[in-house]
């Protein structure tokens, strides 16, 4: 149902016994409807809280940055709050900078139990992978966290706290998960990212259920919902805000992006016209077995970086097979993790020309 008002739209998503899902001015809003319990990382009203009436995820625009910046940012929710008439006492939430038209909401059934997963998400911008440099250091709270990966889990089971924390490692590891899987790349590192660095999460449970679990982990049913919840949900939402997805990897520059490399530093090192060399470019990257070549390639310096080969185990097989693959005879003096980006720059570049 879509009501028109003078300045926003109205609309209604879902409703349950237990809960309600609107979007309303920017923000989608879950009016809880029974007693309940949740863990939530919103700045006002954060933590461990319970019977809590609303919780939102608010997109933030541009024009909202000012508010925010003159506000904490606890002050700036409970304002944003009050401009949605909601009891500031009784409402939490997160805050995004995507879309809530892009919003992803996957629900799970077995048996009496049944878990949805409400989910907005971007990472081309925040994608980070946890222990790589930071961005910024928070001093007095002067600094802008704007929420990415946002993930609302709503569990229409009786969960005490500590299982509520449980659900919250279950669900960020599934989350973790779709980014592994899509390899998708961390914007502060050449590594795969773990999620952004902005991500906010919150688990919901019915405390009038009658059903009352204690275990959440990847061995439970309910552990299993969480999951499949999240990942689904998380990713669609990625392919709605940015058009991530498995078809949007299957190129060798997608898969080389995070260590950045792209048209352009290619181009810039070919021999032959750029008219020429456009169209053989594109004819090499969308080739399927060269996309499998260079994510070996990727994967030996993964294993590089990660501690688990030595550089002078991975340079013999990376030149043999490049070499042997290509078609082409170059040999270099391979030391660091830029002799061998240069090398298979080159070599792309060398196959490309012949």
């Amino acid at each position: 149902m879509i009501i028109i008002t003078d300045k926003y739209y109205f609309k209604e998503i879902k409703n349950t016994p237990f809960y309600d899902i609107q979007i309303k001015n920017k923000s989608l809003i879950i009016k809880l409807k029974k007693e309940n319990n949740l863990i939530i990382s919103s700045w006002h009203n954060g933590g461990y809280q319970q019977n809590m009436d609303y919780i939102l995820n608010q997109t933030v625009e541009n024009k909202d940055y000012d508010d925010a910046k003159t506000n904490t940012i606890n002050e700036f929710q409970k304002q944003a709050f009050k401009k949605l008439n909601l009891p500031v006492d009784k409402t939490a939430g997160l805050i995004t900078s995507a879309c809530m038209d892009n919003v992803s909401i996957k629900t799970e059934k077995y048996e009496d139990l049944e878990v949805t997963a409400i989910i907005t998400a971007g990472a081309d911008k925040n994608g980070i992978k946890a222990g790589d440099p930071a961005s910024f250091y928070e001093y007095n709270h002067n600094y802008k966290p704007l929420g990415t990966i946002n993930i609302i889990i709503i569990i229409n089971a009786n969960l005490d706290p500590g299982t509520l924390v449980n659900a919250i490692i279950t669900t960020t590891e599934a989350k973790t998960s779709v980014l592994e899987d899509l390899k998708l790349e961390s914007q502060y590192s050449t590594h795969i990212a773990t999620g952004t660095g902005t991500d906010g999460i919150c688990v919901i449970s019915n405390k009038s259920s009658n059903n009352h679990l204690e275990n959440a982990g990847k061995h439970s049913k309910l552990g299993e919902l969480i999951a499949l919840t999240t990942r689904k949900a998380t990713y669609e939402a990625l392919y709605m805000q940015t058009a991530m997805s498995n078809k949007y990897q299957k190129d060798v520059i997608s898969r080389l992006t995070r260590f950045n490399i792209d048209y352009e530093t290619l181009i810039n090192k070919a021999t032959i016209p750029e008219d020429e060399y456009i169209p053989k470019f594109y004819e090499f990257i969308n080739n399927p077995q060269n996309i499998s070549w260079i994510s070996m390639m990727i994967n030996l310096i993964d294993e590089y970086q990660n501690n688990l080969l030595k550089i002078s185990e991975i340079t013999p097989l990376i030149m043999q097979t490049t070499q042997n693959y290509l078609e082409i005879t170059y040999e270099d003096n391979l030391k660091t993790v830029d002799d061998i980006l240069n090398y298979i720059i080159n070599s792309i570049n060398k196959k490309i020309e012949s």
